[in-house]
């Protein structure tokens, strides 16, 4: 009796699957193609939010490319130990100028998936850039 009892219901089950896989095949291929939709939609917006930190960080080292003149300037007009200082502290802002610049082509060179990897080094050494080029102002008297 369990036996015949299961194997109706088994068979209820097959021809309600039976029915029911039309439809599902539509509703899953919809579905697939909407999951790629956001996944496009996703990706475009990724892309978008890297070119917006790119341009932030850029303008930036722009920003700060105009003032270095003034500082090396500076610099030139001291004499002594404490101009060789400041030429090494000028020396180590230009290195992590570089640095910072050579890693925001390498960001722009990620695809938009993984450039997250690579934009929290790039904030770091945007903050360490900014500390040392203040703290140079500040020794020269340069208002910030």
């Amino acid at each position: 009796m369990k036996r015949l009892l299961i194997v109706l219901l088994m068979g209820s089950v097959a021809l309600a699957l039976g029915a029911c896989t039309e439809k599902s095949e539509n509703n899953m291929q919809q579905a697939q193609e909407e999951t790629q939709e956001m996944m496009q939609s996703a990706e475009e917006q990724m892309e978008v939010t890297k070119q917006e930190f790119v341009n932030k960080v850029e303008e930036q080292l722009a920003s700060m490319e105009k003032e270095m003149e003034e500082i090396e300037q500076k610099i030139n007009e001291q004499s002594g130990e404490e101009k060789t200082e400041l030429q090494k502290q000028w020396e180590s802002l230009k290195d992590k100028k570089e640095g910072l610049e050579n890693d925001l082509e390498e960001l722009q060179a990620k695809s938009s998936e993984n450039w997250q990897d690579v934009k929290e080094g790039i904030d770091d050494q945007l903050d360490s850039l900014n500390d040392s080029f203040n703290s140079l102002k500040q020794e020269l008297g340069i208002e910030a």
